[in-house]
């Protein structure tokens, strides 16, 4: 078993929202995790907790100016809707005829524009300069399994633990290749020129024109809804070449600091987060992007996903893989492509991706998008993934993203979205579990109630940290005490 250390910060309060801007109205809760293993991390974000790097928070919900809610698509019954087949087939079409399409304004593509992908909204979060209490190399070692041998992410100092899952490289190298087409001066829609393809390719056979028709009828299996896989893996024609092509690569985050990874990041953040030259730096990429604490076994932990257009590197999705989800943590692509809308199409690959592990890891049904926030309408997009669901504050439920939650939120920025008021969270901590709340001093861990005994006082935060990390987490993370 890989044991999870956390040092709780406490809070940190007024400072400036990425959001609306204001100078001094954001309020979170932070800790550092020297290690999280990745069970862990899945119950603590399901209990409104994000990581930037090593760095974990929690927004206060009832006092923030701007209520960050935890969201989840099910990815199992995710549905494509017409402005993701369009983005999807713009892809395809760039990549086949290697033209630029003129941007159309849908609601979709717009929020790429200033969100680009915001699922992690990290960007905005301002962490607090957090000095960690350094561990004993020595300690690590003796608290860590020996699973972490091979896990695939690197530790809390960047470094690789081991090598990364074949399988999970596997289903993440996808290639995707799309075909030229001869483009008339009158613009045709794509479906038409589909048919104009495939009954030229048929008169090239050298098949009758009875033969044709009979075979361009509609049969019964065109009729059946495309999946989302359907329209990601088109592929061009016999005897087509495409203008480019596309291939999404994985690597594990502790890999990922590259000088090319960093100058594309560098480019995105100050094209479209207008961030200075002068913020940006390789020690800030790996602290925010790179480093992670997630420990666990070969299934799980923190990745890269690199998107080649054909030599050249466009975009990077940062994900993390834990028992029950893949949660986005954040993406970043060259503006020269924005007219791609690649937020919105990166997260169509991520919501592909998390489907694919569901055949291996049948617990992994989740795609994370960080945090929903109403109160930013820039924000709202990722509503448009469906069927979505936010995490009451409250009662820790997960609650259907449809009409009556946004009606709730449309009322009241902060809301219990669950409307049973006699709902509790089912992993509230009592005083009597605080006793088994487990810590680690010096070289040797113990319980709350064995501290007490030795060192004759208690902990003021002790009671905060664990009803805000819950009582499971509680009793199985380490916490760090000098």
């Amino acid at each position: 078993m890989a044991f999870s250390i956390v040092e709780y910060c406490g809070e940190h309060s007024s400072y400036q929202c990425g959001y609306c801007k204001q100078s001094s109205s954001c309020h979170s809760y932070g800790m550092w995790a020297h290690k999280l293993s990745c069970l862990d991390y899945q119950e603590l974000i399901d209990r409104g907790w994000r990581r930037s790097g090593c760095y974990c928070y929690k927004p206060m919900m009832d006092v923030t100016c701007c209520p960050s809610y935890t969201i989840k698509c099910d990815a199992m019954n995710f549905r494509l809707n017409k402005s993701h087949k369009k983005i999807i087939k713009r892809m395809h079409k760039f990549l086949r005829d290697g033209k630029q399409e003129p941007t159309e304004r849908t609601i979709l593509s717009n929020s790429d524009e200033t969100a680009s992908q915001d699922t992690s909204t990290h960007e905005h979060m301002e962490v607090p300069c957090v000095q960690p209490k350094p561990l004993d190399a020595s300690l690590m070692g003796l608290l860590t399994s020996a699973n972490d041998e091979h896990h695939p992410v690197g530790d809390a100092e960047g470094g690789t633990s081991g090598l990364h899952n074949p399988k999970l490289a596997e289903t993440l190298n996808v290639s995707l290749h799309s075909s030229d087409s001869n483009v008339n001066n009158q613009p045709k829609k794509a479906k038409v020129l589909r048919i104009e393809r495939k009954r030229e390719k048929l008169q090239k056979k050298g098949l009758s024109e009875e033969a044709i028709e009979q075979m361009m009828k509609p049969s019964g299996k065109q009729n059946q809804e495309k999946m989302l896989e359907d329209f990601l893996a088109e592929c061009p024609q016999e005897n087509e070449t495409p203008k480019h092509r596309l291939q999404v690569k994985c690597v594990v985050a502790s890999e990922g600091a590259t000088s090319t990874t960093f100058k594309l990041y560098s480019l995105y953040q100050q094209s479209i987060h207008k961030d200075p030259a002068s913020k940006l730096s390789m020690d800030r990429f790996k602290r925010f992007l790179v480093k992670s604490p997630l420990k666990g076994s070969q299934e799980y932990g923190s990745y890269h996903q690199q998107y080649w257009l054909d030599d050249r590197l466009i975009a990077v999705g940062v994900i993390d893989v834990l028992p029950n989800c893949v949660s986005s943590v954040y993406f970043f692509y060259d503006p020269e492509f924005k007219f791609l809308s690649l937020g919105t199409y990166g997260s169509l690959r991520e919501l592909a991706y998390t489907r694919s592990l569901n055949s291996k890891i049948p617990s992994i049904k989740s795609y994370y998008m960080g945090f929903y926030i109403h109160s930013c309408p820039k924000m709202r997009y990722k509503s448009n993934l469906q069927p979505s669901y936010l995490l009451c504050p409250e009662a820790y439920t997960w609650h259907m993203l449809d009409k009556t939650v946004l009606a709730k939120l449309d009322a009241h920025k902060y809301s219990r979205l669950n409307a049973d008021v006699g709902a509790q969270d089912a992993n509230k901590t009592t005083e009597q579990d605080l006793k088994d709340v487990l810590l680690l001093v010096g070289r040797s861990y113990t319980t709350y109630s064995e501290y007490l005994e030795m060192v004759g006082k208690g902990i003021p935060f002790l009671s905060e940290y664990a009803r805000l990390v819950g009582k499971s987490c509680a009793k199985k993370m380490m916490l760090y005490r000098v």
